[in-house]
C-alpha cells in the first residue's frame, strides 16, 4: 500500500486530509495517509524565521525527516511551504515527488477571473506567502491584469484559528481584515474573489463570506484553494504526527471540527509526537 504525506505548517491541512475521506466514491487506490506538521517550535514558526535561506534550509531538514515512512508522494497541503519549496527545489531534490498548491490554486483563480469580466481578486494569506508576491506573479504571468490583483496579509490568524475557529478573536480579526479590503478592492467591481491562501482559512469560511458580502453585497463569491488540489487518493489508514505537541485547545477544536471523519479524529487521538521527527538545530544561526 502507497504512503501518502500531507504536509503542514501546523493544522490547516487537515481541511485538505478530511477532503480525501469525504469522497461520495472511494474508487482510488487505498494508501497510508500521514499528516506530517512541521511547525518547528512552539514559539517560532517558518513565517518567524529572519531570510528566504533560512526558511529553504528548514524545509529541507523537514523533507529529510520524511524518509522515515517512506513516502510515495508528499502533499504540501500549505501556501506557505509550497512557496519554499518551489525556491528550494532549486537548489536541492528530495528522494520522493513533491505536489504543492499553489499551481492548482492559481489555476482555480484564473479560472473564477476569465470568466467573470470587471472582477477584482484579493489574496488573502499569511505574511510571507502573500510578501513573497508568488501568487501575483503566476497570475499575471498567465495573463490576468496587474489591476484585478490585491492582497491581504493576515499574521497571527492561522495559530488562533487552530486553537479555536469560533473564538471571539478570530472574529474580530477577520472583521479588521475585512475593513482593510474595503480600501483596497473597487466597489465598482462586477464581482469579489477572496481567496482564502492559507490552509487555515477554511475553519472561517462562514465568516469570511459573511464580513465581505456585507460591505460587497451579492458580489462575493470565496476561493477556497483547499478543494483544488490535484491528488486521487482514498486512504485506507491515517496517522498524524509533529515535532511539537498540541496548542493550547487545539487538540479539542479539531477533533470536535473533524467529528464526522473518525479516522482522522483517531489519528488526532493517537497523535505521534517525536522531537526528532525533523532537526531544527541551529537554523535560527544561518541567516545570510
Amino acid at each position: 500500500m502507497k504512503t501518502v504525506i500531507v504536509c503542514d505548517s501546523g493544522l490547516g491541512g487537515l481541511n485538505i486530509a478530511a477532503g480525501f475521506f469525504q469522497r461520495e466514491l472511494q474508487i482510488f487506490e487505498p494508501c497510508r495517509l500521514v499528516f506530517f506538521n512541521a511547525y518547528p517550535a512552539k514559539d517560532m514558526g517558518f513565517n518567524q524565521l529572519p531570510d528566504e535561506r533560512s526558511q529553504e534550509e528548514l524545509f529541507r531538514r523537514v523533507l529529510e525527516g520524511m524518509k522515515r515512512f517512506s513516502p510515495d508522494v508528499c502533499l504540501i497541503a500549505c501556501n506557505t511551504l509550497s512557496i519554499i519549496y518551489e525556491r528550494l527545489a532549486q537548489w536541492y531534490t528530495p528522494q520522493f515527488p513533491v505536489i504543492g498548491i499553489v499551481d492548482a490554486a492559481v489555476k482555480k483563480m484564473c479560472e473564477a477571473l476569465q470568466h467573470t469580466p470587471g472582477s477584482q481578486l484579493l489574496i488573502l494569506g499569511t505574511k510571507s506567502t502573500v510578501g513573497s508576491g508568488a501568487y501575483a506573479r503566476k497570475l499575471q504571468a498567465a495573463g490576468i491584469a496587474a489591476d484585478r490583483i490585491k492582497a491581504l496579509a493576515c499574521p497571527g490568524l492561522a495559530t488562533l484559528l487552530e486553537s479555536d475557529p469560533s473564538a471571539v478573536e478570530v472574529a474580530e480579526k477577520i472583521t479588521a481584515y475585512a475593513v482593510e479590503a474595503e480600501k483596497l478592492l473597487d466597489k465598482n467591481a462586477s464581482k469579489i474573489f477572496p481567496a482564502l491562501c492559507c490552509t487555515h482559512f477554511e475553519f472561517a469560511e462562514k465568516l469570511w463570506f459573511q464580513q465581505f458580502d456585507r460591505r460587497f453585497p451579492g458580489k462575493v463569491e470565496i476561493i477556497n484553494p483547499n478543494r483544488a488540489f490535484p491528488a486521487e487518493i482514498s486512504p485506507a489508514e491515517c496517522q498524524y504526527s509533529a515535532r511539537i505537541g498540541f496548542f493550547p485547545g487545539a487538540k479539542a477544536a479539531m477533533t470536535e471540527y473533524f467529528a464526522g471523519i473518525p479516522a482522522l479524529v483517531q489519528a488526532l487521538e493517537n497523535a505521534e509526537i517525536d522531537p526528532d521527527l525533523f532537526n531544527i538545530k541551529g537554523i535560527w544561526d544561518i541567516a545570510v
